[in-house]
């Protein structure tokens, strides 16, 4: 448990942490589903599961907002990078502590 991780980017660790999960679950749901003899029924609902909880974290995770600019982190109309290190919208970058940076934003501003 990491105490001085801001709020935002726990949800986003734990946005990423479900979909390796879901990678990782679904060759394992497949083949469970192959090798299991004459259950041609709950071969198709494995494959159904795996491919539904791949597609559900794919999105819940492409759906992270930056903490700074409140727009898709890793996602615009034109590019889509979901390893980007910063956000495609105002270049905030990953794991910054976004109190801090308003705080510091606001105190340029005000000079």
């Amino acid at each position: 448990m990491s105490v001085g991780l801001p709020a935002a980017w726990r949800d986003y660790r734990n946005r990423r942490r479900s979909l390796l999960a879901a990678v990782g679950i679904a060759p394992m749901l497949a083949a469970a589903g192959e090798s299991a003899p004459g259950a041609n029924g709950t071969h198709v609902f494995l494959l159904a599961l795996s491919a539904t909880s791949l597609v559900a974290a794919a999105v819940w995770f492409a759906g992270f907002r930056c903490p700074y600019c409140k727009l898709p982190f890793h996602w615009t109309w034109l590019i889509a990078n979901p390893l980007s290190r910063e956000c495609l919208h105002c270049g905030f970058a990953k794991w910054r502590d976004p109190h801090a940076a308003r705080h510091y934003g606001r105190g340029v501003k005000d000079r």
